[in-house]
C-alpha cells in the first residue's frame, strides 16, 4: 500500500511542477521521490490535503535555489 501512495503522490508532485513555469518539463518519478524525500514532504502530506496547498508549498521549496528538483539529463 506504501508503494501506491508514493507512486500516486510522486505522480501528483510531477504534474504541479510540470505546469509551474520556473521547472515546466517533465522530471522522472525517482528524482522526485529523492526531491521529495530531501525536502521532508511525506505521501500523506500530498495526499491529504489541498491543491493549492501543495502548489503553495511546492512554490515555496522552488523558490530556494538549493530545493530545487534535480534536473532530467
Amino acid at each position: 500500500m506504501q508503494c501506491i501512495k508514493t507512486y500516486a503522490a510522486t505522480t501528483i508532485v510531477a504534474n504541479y511542477l510540470e505546469i509551474m513555469p520556473e521547472i515546466g518539463r517533465k522530471l522522472p518519478h525517482a528524482a522526485i521521490a529523492e526531491w521529495m524525500a530531501l525536502n521532508d514532504i511525506e505521501p500523506e502530506d500530498v495526499l491529504n490535503t489541498t491543491p493549492q496547498a501543495i502548489r503553495t508549498r511546492l512554490a515555496g521549496l522552488i523558490g530556494h535555489s538549493r530545493s530545487r528538483p534535480p534536473s532530467a539529463a
